[in-house]
């Protein structure tokens, strides 16, 4: 019998501070502002649990991505603001919807600014006997 569960956070950092979800239209415009034509870091904390014929191995890791945002106008931020989109992500945007638009460059693991860094999760899972790599 084999159980594996995986749990996955992400957060935004900029300048040491970190930028969770938007209580409200204000905060969102006020972060998005704040990221507005800067650099900041998007942080994915990861933690696979493989319980194996009675045993459990634990493997926790953090996956760091840079993302460039480029310089938008106060009426982009503010229509995106509008779509609701920011309200349920970390440090107001999503790079993977509309909040695209802002981003110029990331520098890392695209999907680890998404939400979870596949490939370094396909790693661990190798590592831990979890899934078997079958190159043939």
């Amino acid at each position: 019998e084999e159980l594996v569960v995986i749990g996955a956070d992400t957060i935004v950092s900029f300048e040491g501070k970190i930028l969770g979800k938007p209580e409200s239209h204000e905060k969102a415009s006020a972060m998005l502002h704040m990221l507005n034509g800067k650099t900041h870091q998007v942080f994915t904390g990861v933690t696979l649990i493989l319980i194996r014929d009675g045993s459990m191995k634990k493997r926790t890791f953090c996956e760091c991505t840079d993302v460039i945002f480029d310089q938008a106008s106060d009426e982009e931020i503010e229509a995106y603001c509008m779509s609701g989109e920011p309200m349920d992500k970390a440090g107001s945007y999503g790079a993977q919807g509309f909040g695209s638009v802002f981003v110029d460059s990331i520098e890392g693991n695209y999907f680890n600014v998404i939400g979870l860094p596949a490939p370094v999760l396909y790693e661990m899972l190798l590592k831990a006997g979890a899934i078997r790599e079958d190159r043939s």
